[in-house]
C-alpha cells in the first residue's frame, strides 16, 4: 500500500511550534518521538498521536499530517517506526501471515505513545486521540479498542477490508510493481468477489464493537484500498449505530486527490469541523 506526502503538500498549512524530543518505552523498543505544541492557546492541550502508513515511516515523514492539527490548536506527537529511523525494535514489512501479530505490536506501540502524553500536564488526558493515514487505518481503530484512554479517531485513505483483500485488489488495480495493468473496473470487483484468501488481519470485528468517534477521508478512485467495500462496510456500520464519519473526495485516489484533474480538495475544515462536534476542540 503506498501513500504519497508529496501529493498533499498544497494542503500544509504553515503552523510554528515548539518541539520536545521525547523517547517511549513500548514491548521491548525504545520510540524516538517528537511532541509539537501549538504556539497559540494555553494548555493542558488536545492531543493526537500519528501512526504510519506501510514502510520504513519516520517522524519527519508526518510533517504533512502533524501541521493542519497544530494550527487547529491541537499538540501532535509523532514517532519513527519501531526498527526505523532512531527507533529501535525490528520492522516488519507487513504481509497477510504475521499481520495479526505485526498490528498488534504496532497498535500497542501507538498507546505507549498515548500514555506518555497522557502522563504530561500540558496535555488534556481526557482528549487525547489518534490518527494516521492507510496502513493506520487498520492500526489505530484496533488500538482504540484496546484503551479507554483514545477519545477519538482521525483516518485518512484507511482500510476496512482484509489485508488480503487490500492487497489483491492492490495487485489486480495496477497499483503495486509488478501488478496487473490495464483491468476494467468491472473485471477488477468480479475478481475480488471470487478472492478467497489469505486474508490475514481482518478489521470489522474490532469496528463492529468500537465505540471511539472516528472520521474517516476516503479517495473514491483510490487504487489501493478497495473503497466500494471500505465505503459499503462504513456505511452499514455507521447504520448499525457506530460513531463513524466519513467524507468521500470524488475523483480522488489514495493520496486523496485527483490524478487526471490534479484537483486537490482541502478536507482538513471538515475534520477541524468534526473535532469541534466532539469538543476536542473549539468549535469553528
Amino acid at each position: 500500500m503506498l501513500f504519497s506526502v508529496l501529493a498533499l503538500s498544497s494542503l500544509f498549512w504553515a503552523a510554528p511550534s515548539a518541539a520536545i524530543e521525547l523517547t517511549v518505552q513500548s514491548r521491548g523498543a525504545t520510540l524516538a518521538a517528537t511532541l509539537q505544541l501549538p504556539t497559540t492557546g494555553r494548555g493542558p492541550f488536545p492531543a493526537i498521536v500519528l501512526a504510519h502508513g506501510s514502510g520504513r515511516t519516520t517522524r519527519d515523514q508526518m510533517r504533512w499530517m502533524a501541521e493542519p492539527f497544530l494550527s487547529m490548536g491541537v499538540a501532535v506527537l509523532t514517532y519513527d517506526k519501531r526498527g526505523v529511523g532512531g527507533s529501535t525494535g525490528t520492522y516488519v514489512n507487513v504481509g497477510t501471515a504475521r499481520s495479526v501479530e505485526v498490528f498488534g505490536d504496532l497498535s500497542d506501540d501507538a498507546l505507549a505513545c498515548v500514555a506518555a502524553l497522557k502522563a504530561r500536564k500540558d496535555i488534556d488526558g481526557a482528549r487525547i486521540g489518534l490518527g494516521g493515514n492507510s496502513q493506520a487505518g487498520w492500526i489505530v481503530p484496533l488500538a482504540a479498542s484496546k484503551s479507554k484512554d483514545v477519545a477519538f479517531l482521525v483516518i485518512t485513505s484507511g482500510p476496512a477490508v482484509t489485508v488480503g483483500e487490500e492487497m489483491e485488489y492492490s495487485r489486480l488495480s495496477g497499483d503495486d510493481p509488478g501488478s496487473i495493468k490495464g483491468l476494467s473496473d468491472a473485471e477488477i470487483d468480479r475478481r475480488m468477489r471470487e478472492f478467497k484468501g489469505p486474508h490475514g488481519y481482518d478489521p470489522v470485528p474490532v469496528l463492529e464493537k468500537l465505540s471511539t468517534p472516528s472520521i474517516w477521508i476516503e479517495g473514491e478512485k483510490d487504487r489501493s484500498v478497495p473503497m466500494v467495500q471500505t465505503l459499503a462496510t462504513l456505511d452499514r456500520l455507521k447504520r448499525a449505530g457506530r460513531p463513524i464519519s466519513v467524507v468521500t473526495l470524488p475523483g480522488a485516489g489514495h493520496a486523496l486527490y485527483n490524478p487526471v484533474t490534479g484537483e486537490r480538495r482541502n478536507y482538513w475544515p471538515d475534520v477541524q469541523k468534526w473535532l469541534g462536534a466532539q469538543k476536542i476542540i473549539g468549535a469553528r
